[in-house]
């Protein structure tokens, strides 16, 4: 990368400066700069001018931002790329605040730099520069927060200019945005009625809301404390608020104050730079709440903002979990949500941290935003990996300090009249076929079978069983799946998978076997804890159940070891009437297969060396990877002596489809069993006899195999992820299977629950660039 000098960038902008620099000696001028004192140099002006004018202009890259933080520890440098080699106006930059953590300097770029991200060129220009001049600092690390939003491109450009996620934010990652390009009118008709008429109530009720001069600042300390002893958070002191005042209103913002009847009530700080204004501060005290008055405040603070001529007006942070769900909601061109139609229940949100004030900013009509949040660049690797560290333990210890105030809080409230939960485990297969037949019928999955458990003991994993119980009544049961998945790390991961068991009408009972696991979690010290619920996204208790996830602290996980859709068919119907539910080149098909020879027949465990074999043809042709032949050896031995017995809720078949003039199969599946589903598990074929349309006969066999176990349900196991997307590579085989009648089920998907959140960022970080370097040696 390179350096910057006097008269611009090495090799890009203009020739080099002959006169070398001392290590800690400043640039005076060009294309580098310090920010000191309070004064506003012409240089200074124009710096403003180019960050009002960028697109992602924003107060946190702004002179007197800079100016503030250096009243109070921080020291500031600026660079720019000019529009020409005869330098001139900015065409990009970035605002650089130093300070020492650990007792090591960092570079943090707050909602910056100000680059076009699709400008490769230009992008490398200015992360050459911001490096030069961290390293001239003796910086460990360049932490940026650029104020993109979170999307799959967004992420791709910083990983290509060397950035990687940061496991440390500073500004809220996710928030609300309102639209203030609609008049007045049509701003206040897109809010929640009640907010509305809060609005007139305090207009009504005689709420007065004016500007805050400067010698009532100490009344703005004075709610700002009452509020942090209230809410829980800590705030700066009276000088940080006055040189704010000093600095950032006259120029960029005001603060504002509700009052009633000459009493203060609650009062705001709202600042803006280019087309966004930004809700940064506020505070209220306990008295005349009923006047509303920070809804007249936040009201009039974007009446304020329009008249600037913005068109934007950021709430400035909500919980990053309703950011993170609302960026899966995203549809394409259109990357927000409707924070009103975000799926989460406000009446269950806890009342601490950000959730409360979700509640408040959600009415305001906006939109939930969220962006690509901290990247780092580690200037010295070494350094940098203790400053994760001590991150890392940091964060296990502020957790352990929540998690403990959470407890004492629940044993406060919990009713003394609630029953008990326990948790036992269950060591016997038969103790735990009796468990799961107590519980609601299409609540289990095999994957949560015995047999299933099984399997998995003998390819690496530790494998538990629990059962929970409510009154002594069976409230939910799951299967506890535990590996170490590096030889060489000390770590465990946990999965359940297609569970927990429970009913999940009842919310009650699905927090309090989350709150088992999560518990588990901890005393097996697991990085992680996978679960995949078998719920419909888009049923009621699948909504429910995202809330309450996002409100526990799960996440929606990067790694779905399993579909997360799949495609059922109903098998309750005679032959008659199911051939009539399929497509009619489907019923020609099947007809047609038969005429020309193909049969179909159960085979035993002499047949899956052949059928395996069948499998890899299948895999190389349609490029996917499967495993060793031990593995599904052991898998389809299992189902079929399960099979054997009768009267057993579990157990499996393997079909094959044969022609008359061929030595070997040409077609096979293999069918697991569990309760009242068969589930299409594994299916192969060869490029030997596909005019005959073995496939078509061999399904039809498989749903008539199915509904003679008694089974009610055909699970397809695989739907495209993305409905909507043509290139979803499920596309293709979901039009096959949906021939046969099956109908898409959009299903929650595996959520990840960890003690340490930073430690769970690094992990899938590192398996994703593993994964990465597989792929590129692959190819």
């Amino acid at each position: 990368m390179a350096p910057v000098t006097q008269r611009g960038f090495i090799g890009r902008w203009g020739e080099p400066s002959q006169v070398e620099r001392r290590p800690g000696q400043r640039l005076q001028a060009g294309c580098a700069s310090d920010v000191t004192g309070g004064a506003v140099t012409d240089q200074a002006v124009e710096w403003n001018e180019f960050v009002s004018n960028h697109s992602a202009g924003h107060l946190l890259q702004t002179h007197e931002w800079a100016t503030l933080k250096g009243r109070f520890g921080w020291s500031a440098r600026r660079v720019h790329l000019p529009q020409s080699a005869d330098q001139g106006p900015a065409q990009a930059g970035a605002l650089l605040l130093f300070r020492k953590v650990m007792g090591q300097v960092l570079a943090y770029v707050p909602r910056g730099p100000l680059v076009d991200w699709s400008d490769a060129t230009q992008t490398e220009a200015v992360v050459a520069s911001m490096c030069d001049v961290a390293r001239q600092e003796g910086a460990f690390a360049l932490k940026i927060e650029p104020g993109l939003l979170d999307t799959a491109v967004n992420r791709q450009r910083l990983g290509t200019a060397g950035f990687q996620p940061s496991p440390h934010s500073i500004q809220p990652r996710s928030t609300v945005v309102v639209d203030l390009q609609p008049d007045v009118d049509a701003i206040l008709a897109q809010m929640k009625s009640k907010w509305r008429y809060n609005i007139r109530l305090a207009a009504r009720k005689g709420v007065s809301v004016r500007k805050l001069e400067a010698h009532e600042l100490p009344l703005f300390q004075q709610l700002m404390e009452e509020t942090g002893k209230r809410d829980g958070f800590s705030v700066h002191s009276a000088a940080y608020y006055r040189d704010a005042y000093e600095l950032l209103a006259s120029r960029w913002g005001a603060f504002l104050l509700a009052s009633y009847e000459g009493e203060p009530l609650a009062s705001i700080a709202v600042f803006a730079v280019g087309s966004t204004a930004c809700y940064l501060w506020g505070a209220s005290n306990n008295r005349h709440r009923n006047l509303m008055p920070n809804h007249a405040l936040q009201w009039e603070a974007m009446r304020w903002a329009r008249e600037r001529g913005c068109t934007r007006y950021d709430l400035w942070g909500i919980p990053d979990e309703i950011g993170a769900v609302a960026t899966g909601l995203w549809e394409e061109g259109r990357k927000t949500v409707s924070a009103e139609k975000a799926p989460v229940n406000l009446n269950a949100l806890p009342a601490g941290d950000l959730w409360g004030v979700f509640r408040f900013k959600q009415g305001f009509g906006g939109a939930v935003e969220r962006t690509v949040g901290a990247w780092d660049l580690p200037l010295r690797r070494q350094i940098y990996n203790l400053y994760q560290g001590a991150l890392l333990a940091k964060d296990r210890a502020g957790r352990n300090l929540h998690a403990a105030k959470k407890q004492e809080e629940r044993g406060k409230t919990s009713s003394p009249s609630s029953p008990a939960v326990t948790m036992e485990p269950v060591v016997t297969a038969s103790a735990w076929e009796d468990l799961l037949a107590q519980l609601p019928p299409d609540r289990s999955h095999v994957l949560q079978s015995w047999s299933w458990g099984a399997v998995k003991g003998g390819s690496g994993w530790r494998v538990e069983r629990w059962r929970l119980l409510r009154g002594g009544r069976p409230l939910g049961a799951f299967q506890w799946l535990s590996r170490q998945p590096t030889a060489g790390l000390p770590l465990r991961v946990a999965y359940v998978p297609k569970g927990p068991l429970l009913d999940w009408s009842d919310d009650e009972a699905a927090a309090l076997v989350l709150a088992q696991i999560e518990d588990l979690c901890r005393r097996r010290g697991c990085l992680q804890v996978k679960i995949d619920p078998d719920v419909g996204e888009e049923d009621s208790e699948g909504v429910r159940l995202k809330q309450l996830l996002v409100q526990r602290n799960w996440r929606f996980s990067p790694e779905q070891i399993q579909f997360k859709n799949t495609g059922f068919t109903d098998i309750t119907r005679s032959d008659e009437e199911l051939l009539a539910a399929f497509k009619s080149k489907w019923r020609y098909n099947i007809r047609l297969a038969d005429r020309r020879g193909i049969n179909v027949r159960c085979g035993d465990v002499a047949d899956l060396p052949e059928f395996y074999r069948l499998y890899q043809e299948t895999s190389a042709r349609d490029g996917f990877l499967i495993r060793p032949f031990a593995y599904y050896d052991a898998l389809w031995r299992m189902f079929l002596k399960m099979q054997k017995d009768e009267g057993n809720l579990t157990g499996g078949a393997l079909l094959l489809a044969e022609h008359p003039q061929e030595s070997q199969p040409v077609a096979g599946l293999f069918l697991l069993r569990h309760g009242r589903q068969t589930l299409y598990f594994n299916g192969a074929s060869s490029a030997r006899r596909r005019r005959d349309m073995p496939n078509y006969l061999l399904q039809w066999r498989a749903l008539q195999w199915a509904r003679a176990q008694g089974c009610t349900v055909y699970d397809w196991w695989g739907a495209p992820t993305n409905p909507a997307d043509p290139d979803d590579p499920l596309q293709g085989v979901w039009r096959f299977k949906e021939g046969f009648a099956a109908r898409m089920a959009l299903h929650t998907g595996a959520w990840d629950w960890s003690p340490s959140p930073l430690l769970w960022h690094g992990y899938h970080r590192g398996k994703s660039l593993l994964l990465e370097q597989m792929r590129k040696r692959h190819r």
